[in-house]
């Protein structure tokens, strides 16, 4: 919170600071700030678990907010470089605070419009010891909705019709279907109930199911007609072998480590292949290789989501997004079908993957 109040403090005294204000304009200028500075920790921790009108159009406020003030910190700062730069270029303080926010206006725009535009990614993945039957399966992937508080009902059925309309043979789910607050949930069951695979719909769990509330999204996949996997293996049309592991985050929020992939491996066919949905890409090809799983579905990373943490994923995943590959192993991170916190994406188009299996 020191940081995001820190950073609030910096951007408004920079907006600010040209017009020199006095009186009860300033007094109103600051206390607009302090209302926004407010907002995020009021509906996400006070208000975390209430519904209402006012609460939804206040949460929304505020998350775009949270990723206008990433903009104007991160122009702000390009901007005071560049004036370092270019000490003999007259400007005032004014003008640059124009450009500022201008700049800061069209990429959030263009973020918000980018988050509802989601694309298809697709992939052919080859499995050597795929049998003639599954030759051309096709497999749907979404991951990381967020249903709840931004993300609702409408939005959900959007991209289940998406998904219908690419004939999927399998859909799969891999994590963070619901948010932390799991709001909303009644207007989730029948968009998911219309969710299409000719062998089915599966989900994993991600860290967000964790936070709402293992048991509570558990019951709600079940009555929404979604299959979850917990740290277990089907066989899907006698062949495919799929296999779901909890996020690592089930540790830290329930006391339980889950166990070993290869522990929840015994009794797979490893002639046959095998999908493996973990929903944070904490594997690597290697790994993979030695367990005989042939696919990783994951997500998680929303590739940084909003530009330029697409940088910092890559520091921190070994596999930060996109696909991966060697002789007999593949990984695929998804960039996400929705968003988490502010409802943009910049440079991060959100997807729905479908792949198409091959010998």
């Amino acid at each position: 919170m020191s940081v995001y109040g820190v950073a609030h403090w910096y951007v408004a005294w920079r907006l600010l600071k040209p017009f020199a204000l006095r009186g009860p304009s300033l007094w109103l200028a600051w206390g607009l700030f302090g209302l926004l500075f407010l907002s995020f920790p009021l509906i996400h921790f006070l208000f975390s678990h209430k519904n209402g009108t006012a609460i939804s159009a206040v949460s929304f406020i505020s998350s775009v907010w949270s990723g206008m003030l990433i903009y104007f910190l991160l122009v702000t700062v390009a901007a005071e470089f560049l004036r370092m730069i270019f000490w003999r270029v007259a400007l005032d303080d004014r003008t640059v605070t124009f450009v500022i926010t201008g700049i800061v206006a069209a990429i959030t725009i263009y973020g918000l419009i980018e988050a509802r535009c989601v694309g298809v990614t697709e992939l052919r993945v080859r499995m050597p010891n795929l049998p003639r039957e599954l030759e051309g399966m096709r497999i749907a992937q979404i991951s990381d909705v967020h249903m709840g508080r931004i993300v609702r009902g409408a939005r959900l059925e959007q991209i289940v019709t998406k998904v219908n309309d690419l004939q999927p043979d399998l859909v799969l789910i891999t994590g963070d279907l619901v948010d932390a607050e799991a709001l909303h949930m009644e207007e989730m069951v029948h968009p998911l109930r219309r969710l299409k695979g000719q062998y089915g719909v599966y989900a994993v769990t991600g860290n967000h199911e964790f936070y709402a509330g293992i048991g509570q999204a558990e019951a709600f996949l079940q009555q929404a007609g979604v299959t979850l996997l917990r740290n277990r293996w089907v066989t899907i049309n006698n062949g495919l072998q799929l296999i779901g592991h909890d996020d690592p985050v089930a540790f830290r929020m329930t006391g339980e480590r889950p166990p070993p992939i290869n522990e929840i491996m015994r009794g797979i066919d490893r002639s046959k292949p095998v999908i493996l949905m973990l929903h944070t890409p904490a594997t690597t090809l290697d790994q993979l290789q030695s367990l005989g799983i042939n696919l990783q579905l994951s997500g998680h990373t929303h590739k940084g989501q909003l530009w330029p943490f697409n940088y910092l994923v890559k520091l921190i995943f070994k596999t930060p997004y996109g696909l991966f590959t060697n002789a007999n192993a593949t990984i695929y991170v998804s960039r996400g079908t929705s968003t988490w916190g502010p409802p943009m994406r910049v440079a991060a188009p959100p997807e729905i993957t479908l792949i198409t299996l091959t010998p």
